[in-house]
């Protein structure tokens, strides 16, 4: 036991208070240091919002030729033969969705560089003639409605013409036998006869493209649609 006061006070002082700050700083800054350390070896895991699905695509068939008019002056133009998705969506008389268009930007960039832009209405077997008729000049309207809602060049003319119904094999599904068709032409001399072009270039596609053959034979207005174009 200790009898002298002061060595007792001593004695009972925390070991603690005999370690210096500084060092007790090091300590702190060295545990940091190791935490630090360990849990950096450990990857982070990025964590990315799931990608947005693809877009359907909106052209089923795109065909390139060339025709020429009775003077030999060329006219290239392609064929785009529409997606299901968007020949359905034709039966809608308000389906432009507020005036904006419903065509994809790499269509519209082609709208955009041509001359003349046709575009073919159909409708399928079932019904009247008449009625059907009828029908395939709403869809060629309403496709035309939709392409001049996404036209910006002035030279663009944009064109709508009535195939008629089809009358071609039965076996056909109806889905096919109403396809919405645009035909996009390319820089042409101003003189050339389109309808007589046109028809050139699609006889030439006739025994390679079934829809090109239909077009030309397959419906009730086949012999007189191109005659309807104006030059």
């Amino acid at each position: 036991m200790l009898s002298n006061p002061i060595l007792a006070a001593q004695h009972n002082r925390p070991l603690v208070s005999n370690i210096p700050a500084s060092v007790a700083c090091i300590l702190f800054t060295l545990v940091g240091v190791a935490l630090a350390v360990l849990f950096g070896n450990f990857p982070v895991k990025e964590v990315h919002p799931p990608a947005a699905p693809p877009a359907p695509a909106q052209v089923e068939a795109r065909i390139e030729t060339v025709g020429q008019d009775a003077r030999h002056r060329s006219l290239p133009f392609t064929v785009y033969v529409l997606a299901e998705q968007l020949s359905w969506r034709l039966e809608s008389a308000d389906e432009l969705e507020g005036g904006r268009t419903l065509l994809s930007p790499s269509l519209v960039a082609a709208i955009n560089a041509a001359p003349e832009v046709i575009c073919v209405g159909t409708a399928s077997l079932e019904g009247g003639t008449r009625a059907e008729e009828a029908r395939a000049g709403e869809r060629a309207g309403k496709l035309a409605k939709w392409v001049q809602t996404a036209v910006t060049n002035p030279h663009t003319r944009v064109l709508a013409v009535n195939a008629g119904q089809y009358k071609g094999a039965g076996e056909l599904a109806s889905s096919q036998q109403r396809k919405a068709i645009i035909l996009i032409t390319g820089p042409h001399d101003a003189g050339v006869d389109i309808r007589e072009a046109l028809r050139s270039g699609l006889e030439r596609l006739r025994p390679t493209s079934p829809v090109v053959a239909s077009l030309l034979s397959g419906y009730s207005r086949s012999r007189d649609w191109l005659n309807n174009l104006r030059k």
